[in-house]
């Protein structure tokens, strides 16, 4: 569940950031964002996280690849004439969970439903969502 997740990812993913690297960029330049939002409902289980900075460059393409960063960079200028400056970059990088079994990694753009399948056991569905183009 995505809830309240963004700590793990500097400690549990930077290796294989810093494995995409591209050839002669330095490890410090991967810095990971530290300013972020966080949001919970106080009962029902929902919750989402996301970084407040934009901080889509060199850490983008270490996580999505480089062709991918590369295209989500280069279609940003029509993403905001369409939505807004704000809601382009407001958000970058975050979780979020609909509970008890929907949770999506907007950015990363991919969906994972969970189901359980009995005790100690549970199927993950996991999706990546594209642009049609």
């Amino acid at each position: 569940q995505f809830c309240s997740d963004m700590y793990h990812a500097p400690l549990s993913h930077m290796s294989a950031i810093l494995a995409v690297l591209p050839e002669g960029v330095p490890p410090e330049a991967a810095q990971w964002p530290t300013e972020g939002l966080q949001w919970r409902s106080p009962n029902a289980g929902h919750g989402a996280g996301w970084h407040t900075p934009d901080d889509q460059g060199q850490l983008l393409g270490a996580i999505v690849g480089p062709s991918v960063a590369q295209y989500l960079m280069e279609s940003r200028p029509r993403v905001t004439a369409r939505l807004g400056n704000e809601r382009t970059t407001a958000v970058n990088g975050a979780h979020m969970t609909i509970f008890p079994t929907c949770s999506f990694l907007p950015g990363i753009n991919t969906l994972r439903v969970w189901h359980p399948r009995g005790p100690n056991e549970i199927e993950v569905w996991a999706m990546a969502i594209v642009d049609a183009d």
